[in-house]
């Protein structure tokens, strides 16, 4: 059976699951540098959404995959290692998680266009997960700013996230 999808439509869900999986690596390596750096409670947070992230690159691959389509996966850039400190990963990870919800936005709004339902699904499934990250990424920004920055709360912090 010839392919019924357009070439945008496939390149569209590569680049979700290319960035699904640069997102897991973008926060194994806050992970890591949050562990090393004595945040271990932080640590954990960021390696489970960095396990979620992988689930999110599986959506697109699944939905390829029943289309009778070979999900491409491309190379990754190689994300940061370093950091300032646990504010300045919950910072990047509040910008991270807004781009993401643009590109996620940026799916919906093409399958709304294209008419393509089945695609507009998976599109509201992503936007449903992007307000659950948004959500607890802007929490995060608000504990810093209402909390402060100093050893004590960041500590605090620490073990909340851990928990």
């Amino acid at each position: 059976m010839a392919n019924p999808f357009d070439k945008d439509y496939i390149e569209i869900l590569n680049f979700r699951i290319e960035q699904e999986e640069y997102s897991s690596r973008l926060y194994q390596a806050m992970s890591v540098w949050l562990d090393n750096s004595g945040f271990v409670g932080a640590a954990k947070a960021w390696k489970k959404d960095a396990e979620g992230e992988m689930e999110h690159a599986q959506w697109a691959k699944d939905f390829l995959l029943d289309m009778g389509i070979t999900p491409q996966l491309p190379a990754l850039k190689e994300p940061p290692h370093s950091f300032k400190g646990l504010p300045d990963v919950i910072r990047l990870s509040y910008a991270h998680e807004i781009k993401i919800t643009q590109q996620c936005n940026d799916l919906a709004d093409y399958a709304m266009k294209k008419g393509n339902h089945l695609l507009y699904q998976l599109a509201l499934k992503y936007m449903q997960e992007q307000q659950e990250e948004m959500g607890k990424v802007q929490t995060y920004v608000d504990k810093l700013a209402s909390f402060g920055e100093d050893k004590i709360a960041l500590r605090l912090f620490d073990t909340e996230l851990g928990e």
